[in-house]
């Protein structure tokens, strides 16, 4: 449509001039038509590779989310096993259970921080 415009304004001594014209103006589309597509042809690539990167680190995250519940669940077994076998007094409350209880927590909350 913008060809037949532009022959229509051209006069009958400046045809072959408008005919280049348009062949530039066809020129010119073509190849930034060609660098956008490969342009377009790289993005692709780059966001399949991308995504492959992230579906691996999720499934990693996942793996590491695990194996933190993992330890805390074992730093609690270690915490009750701990009471268990250091306190051998019948009292409420001791000195040994309070200071031991203070070093589980530490170790727990530490635990828990990474």
């Amino acid at each position: 449509m913008i060809a037949e415009d532009d022959n229509e304004s051209c006069s009958s001594s400046e045809v072959s001039s408008c005919a280049s014209l348009n062949e530039q103006n066809y020129s010119e589309l073509l190849e930034a038509f060609q660098e956008t597509h490969d342009e377009a042809n790289r993005l692709v690539l780059s966001n399949n590779r991308l995504k492959e990167l992230n579906s691996w680190l999720e499934k990693r995250v996942k793996s590491l989310e695990d194996e933190i519940e993992k330890s805390k669940n074992d730093f609690k077994n270690l915490e009750n096993h701990f009471k268990n076998a250091f306190c051998k007094c019948d009292a409420l409350i001791c000195e040994n259970c309070e200071n031991l209880e203070k070093k589980v927590h530490y170790l727990v909350d530490t635990v828990d921080k990474l």
